[in-house]
C-alpha cells in the first residue's frame, strides 16, 4: 500500500469515527470541579433622555462593570489574605507556642477557603489556583485549628474543611469526607454549603438536591445557576427556554462553561434552527479566555466549515492548544489530523502519541484508529 493511498483510506475511516464522536461538552464531577469566565454580552444603550438626571447604564453593561469590579475586589482579597498570612507566619515562627496566633491563622484559612470556592463558582480557575498555592505555602498547619472550630459547632469551619478535602488542598483529595463536612455545615445552618451538598446527594436524593440547587442559585451562586440550566436541558422533554435563561445568566456572570454550552446549543440547533456562525461566536468568546472545550469545538467548526470558512490549519491550531491543556477529545482530534496529514504534515509518531493519550482517557475511537495504524504499518 502506498503512503498516499494509505493516508486517503485512513482519512475516510477517521472521518466516520470523528463524526460519531460529535462536539465535546463540559462534564462536571460529582462534587464539582468547574471552569472559568466569559465576557458579558452587551446591548446598544438607549437614547439618552432629555432629563438632566443621571442615567443608569443598560443592565448588561451595568452587570459587566459590576463583574469587573467584583473581580478586582476578589484579587484584592487574595492579596490581603496573603499579606496577613505572611505576617502571622512570621509571628508564629518567632513564638511557635502562641495559641492566639494559631487561632488567627486558622480563621484566615477559613476565609481563604470560602474565597477559593467563590472564585471556583465564578469559574475563575487562575484565582482558584492562586488560593490553592496559598494554602500550600501559608496554611499547611491550619487544619487542627479548623477542626477545633468545627468541633465547637461552627458551620463555616465544616465548610472550609470540606473545601480542603474536595480539592486536596492540604493532602489527598477525599470526596466522601468532603461531602460529610458539607452535610454538617448545612446542618449547622451555613447556607453557603447548599451547592456543594446538592452536588453530593444529586444521585441518591435528586429532589432534595434540586431544591438546594434552586436555593443556591437564588442566592447568586453562579455554578448553581449553570447547573439548573443543564438540568432544564437534560429534562424529558428539554425545557429550552429555562436552559437558555439560566445559561445566559451564568455566562453573563463569567462562567465560560455556560458560554461554551450555549455555543453547543446553537451548533446543534437545540430549541430551534442550528446557527453555526453564532455558535462560533460563543466558542471564540470562551476559547479566548481559556476554555478548552470551546477551543476544541471551535476547531471542529473550522475543520468542517460550519459557520466559518473551512480552515484545517486553524482547526489544527485550536486542537493543539486544547490538547496541550489535557482535553481528551482535542487529543483525539489532533491525533486524527497528524494521522491524515490534514492541516499539518503527516506525522505518525505524533499521531500515535496523541491518540494514545485520548485512548487512555477513554475515547474509544482513538483505540480503533491506533489499531488501524498498526495494521497499515504491518501491511507495508
Amino acid at each position: 500500500m502506498s503512503s498516499i493511498s494509505g493516508s486517503q483510506g485512513f482519512a475516510r475511516i477517521v472521518l466516520c469515527l470523528s463524526l460519531s464522536l460529535g462536539p465535546a461538552m463540559v462534564a462536571v464531577d460529582a462534587a464539582g470541579a468547574e471552569p472559568r469566565k466569559a465576557r458579558t454580552q452587551t446591548t446598544k444603550p438607549a437614547a439618552k433622555p432629555k432629563s438632566a438626571k443621571p442615567v443608569k447604564p443598560p443592565a448588561t453593561k451595568q452587570k459587566a462593570r459590576e463583574a469587573a469590579a467584583e473581580q478586582l475586589d476578589a484579587v484584592t482579597e487574595l492579596e490581603i489574605i496573603n499579606g496577613e498570612a505572611l505576617a502571622l507566619n512570621r509571628a508564629l515562627a518567632a513564638d511557635p507556642d502562641n495559641a492566639e496566633i494559631r487561632q488567627k491563622l486558622a480563621l484566615l484559612a477559613l476565609r481563604a477557603a470560602r474565597a477559593a470556592e467563590r472564585a471556583l463558582s465564578r469559574g475563575d480557575d487562575e484565582l482558584f489556583a492562586a488560593y490553592r498555592e496559598q494554602f500550600r505555602s501559608h496554611f499547611a498547619a491550619t487544619r487542627p485549628g479548623l477542626e477545633a472550630m468545627a468541633g465547637r459547632g461552627i458551620g463555616a469551619a465544616e465548610f472550609a474543611l470540606g473545601v480542603l478535602d474536595l480539592h486536596g488542598m492540604l493532602g489527598e483529595r477525599d470526596v466522601a469526607r468532603a461531602c460529610a463536612h458539607f452535610a454538617v455545615a448545612l446542618d449547622k445552618d451555613f447556607g453557603g454549603a447548599r451547592y456543594r451538598h446538592a452536588r453530593c446527594i444529586e444521585e441518591k436524593e435528586p429532589e432534595r438536591a434540586a431544591a438546594l440547587m434552586r436555593e443556591a442559585a437564588d442566592g447568586g451562586h453562579v455554578g448553581a445557576i449553570e447547573q439548573l440550566g443543564r438540568i432544564c436541558l437534560e429534562a424529558t422533554p428539554p425545557d429550552v427556554a429555562c436552559a437558555l435563561a439560566r445559561l445566559e445568566r451564568a455566562a453573563r456572570e463569567g462562567r465560560l462553561s455556560a458560554t461554551t454550552l450555549l455555543g453547543w446549543m446553537q451548533a446543534e440547533g437545540i430549541g430551534g434552527k442550528a446557527d453555526p456562525a453564532r455558535a462560533a461566536g460563543y466558542y471564540r468568546e470562551a476559547a479566548g479566555k481559556g476554555d478548552t472545550t470551546a477551543r476544541n469545538n471551535l476547531g471542529e467548526l473550522y475543520e468542517r466549515g460550519r459557520g466559518v470558512g473551512q480552515d484545517l490549519a486553524k482547526a489544527f491550531d485550536h486542537y493543539l492548544l486544547a490538547a496541550l491543556a489535557g482535553f481528551p477529545p482535542a487529543q483525539f482530534n489532533l491525533g486524527r489530523l497528524f494521522a491524515t496529514g490534514q492541516g499539518t504534515a503527516r506525522d505518525l509518531e505524533q499521531a500515535r502519541h496523541w491518540l494514545g493519550e485520548a485512548a487512555k482517557a477513554g475515547i474509544a475511537p482513538a483505540r480503533l484508529l491506533l489499531d488501524h495504524l498498526d495494521r497499515e504499518a504491518a501491511a507495508k
